[in-house]
């Protein structure tokens, strides 16, 4: 595989996207995702886009993943775990999330990806960078995974070199919306339950805060191949 460190996040997406036979972007609808949005929309306006629907997300997200998908006709696709909120919570209790989040992640956000990548995608974009946290400072851009059932998948994150400085300003210079959690003080945010504001200058701070947990699983429960 050529060096793609030099490429540009447009670049990057340009020539993946075009070659690919489904590619799709996981958002969080993060500042990250908007970038990823505002750029992979211009090359392919129908692109899939995931939203894993844990039923704990913030109430902004749902209202701002809503707003974009209206303002930007954005191909949404929202996918949800096999068990309800009140079906998991007859099998496993109350707050799997506090008692065993690994779990609850899990069974709320990794099976759930697992399956739909599963069906048919070639192509998985995400808005990771190596900033971010310990566990992403040697992010590819391009990356070959593997997964559970043994197919082989490309992962792309076309945003991996760039800092939270870099991010905010494409979104400002481009006069992008946001998700308003940011105004609130918000750094990173995933379900409710397990978001808090941050506690230290690094923005991941606040996830899953004192439980030793810097990932829900969704960016490791594939295996990378040695390229």
């Amino acid at each position: 595989m050529k060096d793609y460190e030099s490429y540009s996040p447009q670049s990057l997406l340009e020539e993946f996207i075009v070659s690919a036979s489904r590619p799709v972007i996981t958002s969080s609808f993060s500042v990250n995702s908007v970038v990823i949005l505002d750029m992979a929309l211009k090359i392919k306006p129908d692109i899939e886009v995931v939203l894993i629907d844990t039923g704990l997300l913030f109430k902004e997200t749902y209202e701002f993943a809503e707003q974009l998908k209206s303002r930007w006709n954005i191909n949404l696709i929202v996918v949800k775990p096999e068990l309800s909120l009140e079906e998991q919570e007859k099998r496993y209790g109350k707050e799997l999330w506090n008692r065993d989040p690994d779990l609850c992640c899990k069974l709320r956000k990794v099976e759930p990806l697992d399956r739909f990548l599963e069906s048919g995608v070639d192509l998985w974009i995400t808005g990771m960078r190596r900033d971010q946290s310990p566990t992403r400072k040697n992010l590819g851009k391009v990356e070959i995974h593997r997964l559970p059932s043994g197919r082989k998948i490309t992962k792309l994150a076309p945003l991996a070199d760039w800092d939270r400085k870099k991010v905010w300003n494409y979104v400002f210079k481009n006069n992008l919306p946001y998700n308003p959690l940011y105004d609130k003080g918000y750094t990173s945010f995933g379900c409710v339950p397990c978001t808090s504001l941050p506690v230290s200058d690094d923005e991941r701070s606040g996830r899953w805060t004192g439980k030793g947990k810097l990932e829900c699983g969704i960016h490791t429960f594939t295996e990378k191949e040695e390229i």
